[in-house]
């Protein structure tokens, strides 16, 4: 009994040291944000706060660590050229937040954002003179494992009207307000209000919404889920229940935005106002486990690089959201190519089959209150655990050299051999690798 009593405290302190060391892995990548505020539109009234906001929030990243690229009122060329340039600096193992204040439009589910030289009339001048924030999403997953993507860009589209006469945007679905966009894993969306609103711009120095992100994402440790929720109820009441900030998210480790101690008040930014002392921010519970889900792969990320949700399975049904590659969902219904789907937060709806393909093993997924139950982990064949095994290795960089590897996987955007991709896991992904390698040599696979 001694012996097994020494041996579990021996283990116990293994896996303390390894999740602590995790932990570090994490608080040590670098984290960059790319922070635009448009406010000075050529062809559109001005809009007084975005530039305030995109300022502070740059401050305030600025003193939690962030490096920083930061741009007020850009053209459709300096936006684009600015954010190739923040890509190109990201690694893998970075954390990247994206950030937009301005006016957005929606079209059949997709979202633009507006650069201040955008004049527009039509669908075509959307898609042409627009920034398209699903190509901003597809970039940033194809770069870093963590991205934040924030958008307080949902005020009054002033050109609503020229673009709700035309037929195509018509046919298209011209929406208010923006879209839900579903990303891979690793992904969190936030959003200033819910899909299909309209947020006020304020009519303080900052809009509602950042206003109250800048006073809570500064809480040392806090995950981003939490702040969100404090986030919303702020905003819930300063609108008088007008605009319920929404997200969407795919994490799976406990992410913060701030890191380590708390962060000096800066007596010149509107955000360290003195406020009441926030209620502490609940504790997170780690729930280690591994789930199987299919997901979205196969997309052409020189085309739209996105798979549309529809209201019905057919080309004509409305389309509702946009996914992107490695977006996680469970198949609930197949009507010829088409499939019924439901996504971790409870959104269904009808996506092609072409591409779709089963599956994926996450651990550490933690199902929020409106994600729907996973679907039943898969009977245990040597095909079915290679793929479960090989998911993680691909999650995390892994550039595969076997042709069977290579087929089912591909490289695209891999940076690492197996010892690198093992040293970049988590202790809990290690740990699934070495329960899937040992199950398929005991079923003689190897």
């Amino acid at each position: 009994m001694p012996r097994l009593r020494h041996a579990s405290a021996a283990a116990m302190l293994v896996v303390a040291v390894l999740l602590v060391l995790a932990g570090v892995e994490r608080a040590l990548a670098a984290r960059h944000a790319f922070i635009v505020g448009n406010s000075s539109y050529a062809s559109a009234p001005h809009l007084r706060n975005p530039a305030n906001d995109a300022r502070d929030l740059a401050r305030r990243l600025e003193a939690l660590g962030y490096r920083v690229t930061f741009g007020l009122d850009l053209d459709r060329n300096r936006f684009l050229e600015s954010f190739q340039a923040f890509v190109r600096n990201l690694k893998l193992d970075d954390v990247a937040l994206f950030y937009y204040a301005g006016h957005g439009l929606q079209i059949g589910g997709e979202n633009y954002l507006f650069p201040v030289d955008a004049n527009v009339a039509s669908e075509a001048d959307a898609r042409g003179r627009l920034v398209s924030l699903n190509a901003l999403i597809s970039d940033l997953s194809r770069s870093t494992k963590t991205r934040i993507v924030i958008l307080d860009a949902c005020r009054n589209n002033p050109f609503a009207e020229k673009l709700a006469a035309t037929p195509l945007a018509r046919s298209a679905g011209l929406g208010q307000g923006l879209a839900r966009v579903y990303a891979g894993v690793g992904s969190f969306i936030a959003y200033s209000t819910q899909p299909g609103n309209v947020a006020l711009d304020g009519e303080g120095d900052n809009s509602p919404f950042t206003e109250a992100l800048l006073r809570h994402m500064a809480i040392p440790g806090a995950d981003v889920h939490a702040v969100m929720r404090r986030v919303r109820s702020d905003v819930q009441r300063a609108t008088a229940e007008q605009q319920i900030p929404w997200e969407n998210s795919s994490l799976i480790d406990e992410m913060a935005f701030a890191v380590g101690t708390a962060v000096a008040s800066t007596p010149s930014s509107p955000a360290t106002r003195p406020t009441q002392p926030a209620p502490a921010i609940e504790p997170f519970r780690t729930t280690v486990t591994a789930r199987s889900y299919a997901y979205v792969t196969g997309l052409d990320p020189n085309g739209d690089n996105f798979l549309a949700l529809r209201t019905s399975p057919n080309t004509d049904g409305t389309r509702i959201a946009t996914m992107g590659p490695d977006t996680l969902l469970q198949i609930l219904e197949r009507r010829g190519d088409w499939r019924r789907i439901s996504l971790l937060d409870g959104t269904t709806g009808w996506a092609h089959g072409n591409w779709i393909q089963c599956c994926r093993t996450v651990a550490g997924a933690r199902p929020g209150p409106q994600q729907p139950t996973p679907p039943a982990q898969q009977e245990d064949t040597c095909d079915n655990l290679w793929h479960r095994r090989n998911a993680v290795w691909h999650r995390n960089g892994y550039c595969f050299t076997s042709a069977k590897g290579q087929q089912v996987f591909g490289n695209q955007g891999c940076s690492r051999d197996l010892t690198g991709t093992r040293a970049a896991m988590t202790s809990a992904d290690r740990a699934l690798v070495d329960a899937l390698d040992a199950r398929e040599k005991q079923l003689g696979c190897k």
